[in-house]
Order: structure tokens, then sequence, then C-alpha cells
């Protein structure tokens, strides 16, 4: 009997098994956490991609009508692709801001939501239309400027919810001035 036992406390056959059997599920945690933060990091560039590329390609113009937006958020799904961007997931707003002549304060001029509709709602971080725009601290506008303002908001569902992130809203935007006169004329469909 002795001599079974000394076998069996030199026998190393098995350990390991035994070692990654212990060590498989902080693999599995260690993968899974890998893949949520890159992830989570991913969406972010991806919202902020979105939100630079609308911006200045709306700068850009000389004008803008609802059809040159429309057709500009048709890429929204290409942009945010592998993440679903539709009217439930993410909304972008899209904003001019002006100063008019002899006047100091900045005003919402003009707002377009896309999708327009969906039960994904949200409020612009800068006001609503014809209401004061609340800008950026240190970030100025002199009378007859204008900004356009490409907000992102897109509602984040992580692979396993509360392991490292809940749900959550990445929230991107970007601001540049029109290059080629102001863009102050609503383009957005009257709701």
């Amino acid at each position: 009997m002795l001599n079974r036992l000394r076998e069996i406390r030199r026998d190393t056959r098995g350990v390991a098994a035994i070692e990654f059997a212990l060590m498989l599920p902080m693999l599995i945690a260690l993968l899974i956490g890998c893949l949520e933060v890159t992830f989570k990091i991913w969406s972010t560039q991806k919202a902020e991609k979105l939100a630079v590329t609308l911006s200045d390609i709306i700068a850009q113009s000389t004008s803008v009508t609802n059809d040159d937006l429309a057709s500009l958020t048709s890429a929204v799904d290409k942009i945010m692709d592998p993440f679903p961007f539709g009217a439930d997931e993410g909304r972008v707003v899209i904003s001019s801001i002006y100063v008019q002549q002899d006047e100091t304060i900045a005003k919402v001029n003009w707002q377009c939501f896309f999708p327009p509709s969906g039960s994904y709602n949200v409020t612009s971080e800068f006001g609503v239309k014809d209401a004061d725009a609340d800008l950026p601290t240190g970030f100025t506008l002199a009378p007859r400027d204008n900004v356009i303002v490409a907000e992102v908001f897109y509602q984040y569902h992580p692979i396993a919810p509360g392991l490292l992130f809940d749900e959550s809203v990445v929230y991107r935007r970007a601001l540049f001035k029109p290059r080629l006169g102001t863009l102050i004329t609503d383009p957005c469909p009257a709701s």
C-alpha cells in the first residue's frame, strides 16, 4: 500500500492538464476582457471618424441641401461598420451655429437629425434650434462667424455586459468653420 502511494506521489502525468483546467477560466476572462476593451476603443474611434468626416465635408461645401445631407449620412453605416448604427443604436446631429451681425451671442441656426426618426432620442450638447448655443470653453465666434458641428451618439452594447463595461453612450463631436462662405440656410426638412 505504501509503495502504491509513493508511486502516485512521484507520477507527474496529467499535471499539465490539471494546470490548464485551472487556468482556463482566467484565460477566457482575459480574452473577453481584451476583446471588450478593443471593441470599446474601436467604437469610440469610429464615432470620432464619423463626426470629423461629416463636419469636414459639410464645411467644404458652398451650400447644403437636405439631399446633400441625406447622401452624406448614407455613408454612416459604412464608416461605423462593423458596429450597427440604426435608428435604435445611434444618431447624428448636424448643426450650424452662427453669430448675427452686431451680436456677440452664438445661436443654433439650424439642426438636422439622422436618422430623422427612431427610438433612440438624443439632444444636442450645443443646444436646440433658434436657442443660444453652448459652445465649448474657450471657443468663440466673431460676428458673422459660422461653425458646422457634427455630433455622433452611439449606444455601445458590450460583449459581456457588466464584466468590464456596461451599456453606455459613445459621444463624439467635431467642429469645422465653413471654408467657402457661411452655411446658414436651413437644409433640414420641416419637422
